[in-house]
């Protein structure tokens, strides 16, 4: 396995048991438990054990215990010896860290990766994303670094200043790109929860009220009505500007060098990279705003279908005449249809004429097939022809066809140097091939010729001169046929 490759670096950074909780049926034990203790532990990172085993102990109360495997302390009836053992399982799976100190000093300290899976863990589940408000800030600020002048001169600044300037210019858009894919994220929670709307008045509730007053809708705003996609082209196309320019690569490569101790091949290689991803990503914001755009005109489709499968399809009369016949079932409940033919009607239908369909007229009745039609020209379907004919038949269709072939033959035989023209005023034609030569050169341009090249030539026509008087079109007459006089003109 490479050195570079991400699981060898992750890996070498926590262990293979590590990841395994969240696969659990306990993981939502193993979440809350790592929530709490984080929170509780603050920026000191660590709790005494017998703090931490409370919170664990608290943490399990809150869910059913069928959730716990043998090893997860499931066969014990007292909680605390199920915290006790759970407290094993956070330290096996390298979540927690066990800190002796002394005989009666023992602590629990957070992992340093527990945090960056805890934190990601909290944006999956985030469903209110308040700080999405400032996502219009970030592009602006970032826009206005880049507009700002001499920013990445390397005449003007050191390395260090143009390493700086760099990384702080990526963390920013990373973050901004973050909170768009939050945004896409917003409106595919609407779409799963329109989908599971229950009546026609949800729908629109959802539609027009959530949705169009939703975070998303702030973003958008910002991004379309605030011109912020105008800006980041703009700062886009600078940063593209610079980014050719050797000196500042060289620049970035030296700060990166005395930054982080690269040698001077690693570091060019990271600079160029730097500035590469750096220019992709601005230009991607306005790829994932159009994809954000497509989301948001697919949940409007997906509302409307709803709102006409639950009125027109799923509506309130339906309802009632379900509602009816149940009643009747229940009211009649092993009655016969002849028992009922001597009662009054329950309500008198409003149309002229009324009929039920019941037995076996009611059951299902296959369409009846129409027999296809016969769509052959000429020939009926019973009737064959021969090889022969058939033949015969392809080779006169080819004969009358106009193709760049036969026009690249015309015009090689009458035009063999490039540059040559002719006129119909200086050719003979009397045989209808060769007519039909001449109108295919006429209606082409170009053809592959022999050899594999490629005859190119041009028609002039004398209409162009004369068009608003054709009579003084000058006219050619040839296998009995009158043509107006053009000419060819081979290119090449």
């Amino acid at each position: 396995m490479p050195a570079t490759a991400l699981s060898f670096r992750l890996y070498s950074s926590v262990g293979a048991e590590f990841f395994r909780p969240l696969a659990k049926p306990s993981a939502p034990i193993y979440v809350d438990c790592a929530d709490r203790l984080v929170l509780e532990a603050g920026e000191a990172g660590r709790l005494t054990q017998k703090e931490t085993v409370e919170i664990i102990r608290e943490v399990l109360a809150l869910h059913p215990l069928s959730l716990l495997a043998e090893d997860e302390g499931a066969a014990l009836r007292d909680s605390r010896m199920r915290a006790g053992q759970f407290f094993n399982r956070l330290i096996a799976s390298g979540w927690l860290e066990d800190q002796t100190l002394g005989l009666h000093e023992r602590w629990a300290v957070i992992s340093p990766g527990l945090r960056p899976v805890l934190r990601m863990l909290h944006d999956l589940a985030e469903d209110q994303v308040a700080e999405l408000k400032t996502f219009a800030d970030t592009l602006r600020g970032l826009c206005q670094t880049l507009e700002e002048k001499n920013v990445l001169d390397p005449h003007v600044r050191t390395p260090d200043e143009v390493r700086s300037t760099i990384t702080d210019l990526t963390q920013r858009l990373e973050h901004a790109i973050e909170q768009l894919h939050a945004v896409e994220k917003l409106v595919s929670n609407f779409e799963q929860r329109q989908r599971q709307s229950a009546t026609a008045a949800d729908t629109l509730h959802l539609l027009y009220g959530e949705f169009s007053q939703g975070q998303h809708m702030v973003c958008y705003d910002a991004l379309r009505r605030g011109g912020l996609l105008t800006r980041i082209e703009t700062a886009r196309a600078r940063l593209s500007e610079h980014q050719e320019d050797p000196l500042l690569r060289d620049r970035l490569a030296e700060g990166l060098s005395e930054h982080y101790g690269f040698d001077s091949r690693d570091a060019y290689d990271r600079a160029v990279m730097s500035l590469t991803r750096l220019e992709m990503d601005l230009s991607g914001l306005k790829r994932r705003a159009e994809s954000i755009d497509l989301r948001m005109a697919a949940f409007n489709r997906l509302s409307q279908q709803r709102y006409r499968y639950q009125t027109e399809m799923r509506g309130r009369r339906p309802e009632l005449i379900k509602a009816y016949c149940e009643s009747i079932n229940a009211n009649h409940s092993g009655a016969r249809f002849s028992e009922l033919a001597n009662k009054p009607a329950d309500f008198a239908p409003m149309c002229l004429e009324t009929r039920f369909f019941y037995g076996t007229d009611s059951l299902y009745k296959a369409r009846r097939m129409k027999t296809p039609a016969d769509l052959t020209f000429g020939l009926s379907s019973s009737e064959r022809q021969s090889e022969d004919d058939v033949l015969a038949s392809w080779k006169a269709r080819q004969r009358l066809a106009l193709t760049p072939q036969r026009a690249a033959r015309l015009v090689a035989k009458l035009l063999p140097e490039k540059g040559a023209s002719t006129s119909t005023e200086d050719i003979q034609i009397e045989t209808a091939d060769d007519l039909l030569d001449l109108l295919a050169a006429v209606a082409y341009e170009q053809a592959p010729a022999f050899l594999g090249k490629r005859v190119r030539w041009s028609v002039q026509g004398q209409r162009r001169h004369h068009g608003l008087e054709p009579e003084k079109v000058p006219m050619d007459t040839h296998a009995e046929h009158r043509i107006e006089r053009f000419t060819i003109s081979r290119e090449n």
